[in-house]
């Protein structure tokens, strides 16, 4: 008797896999019917059967940080087309992502999963399959939307809130002492409006305290050096 063992593996980063997606990342606006494809293709020798689900982020960055499955048609806020495709061997399809969110205050994330369907296998043995599933990050961002960032000290750590509207990626983070005096911080994570991470100080950075925090912020429109004063 065929026996057939499915293994399916959630990835949000890219890795070998019989897909191939040219992004993870897709940042959309508010402005109406605000649209970006995503490009997937199929590498095997096998016909790749994909369908999509999408997730609404709720609470990003948070502690009470939810991803919760949309499948009532009223409660779409981004779509997805097609929603289910076969890829030919050696093929490549366009998958559009398009925005129903206008007038937003502040950027609301998703989730869309591109996962394989099994097909059939043709064997007398016992089979295993292993398909890979993708999971794509979507930001829809009010169009005018900005990062901000306020720093707080408690003890040898740090506080830094974005105060903003939109997240941003923050690393070649440093702790300075001066403009000349600087310790690198190994801290490099994206930070969502309304989220407070910590940054633990190392042992010869824990005893400056008229300095600055110095780290370069990143989103899709805008990129630069932030420098914020050290709490007392």
């Amino acid at each position: 008797m065929k026996k057939l063992l499915i293994v399916l593996l959630l990835l949000v980063q890219p890795a070998e896999a019989a897909m191939t997606l040219d992004k993870i990342i897709v940042y959309l606006t508010d402005a109406p019917n605000s649209r970006d494809d995503i490009l997937i293709s199929n590498p095997d020798e096998a016909p790749l059967y994909l369908a999509t689900e999408i997730y609404r982020v709720d609470n990003p960055g948070l502690e009470n940080e939810a991803r919760v499955r949309v499948t009532d048609p009223k409660e779409f806020r981004i779509l997805v087309n097609p929603a289910k495709a076969v890829l030919a061997p050696g093929t490549r399809k366009r998958f559009r992502i398009m925005s129903l969110d206008t007038e937003l205050d502040r950027e609301r994330v998703y989730r869309v999963t591109f996962k394989p369907v099994v097909g059939e296998i043709k064997s007398d043995k016992p089979a295993v399959k292993i398909l890979v599933a993708y999971q794509a990050l979507v930001f829809v961002q009010p169009e005018n939307g900005n990062y901000a960032f306020r720093l707080e000290r408690r003890d040898n750590a740090l506080q830094l809130t974005n105060t903003g509207n939109v997240n941003a990626q923050a690393s070649n983070m440093e702790v300075c002492a001066s403009e000349m005096s600087c310790t690198p911080l190994e801290f490099s994570e994206r930070v969502y409006p309304g989220e407070t991470v910590s940054i633990s100080l190392p042992e010869n950075a824990a005893g400056i305290r008229d300095g600055f925090l110095r780290f370069t912020a990143v989103n899709n429109k805008q990129s630069s050096t932030v420098d914020l004063p050290l709490a007392p």
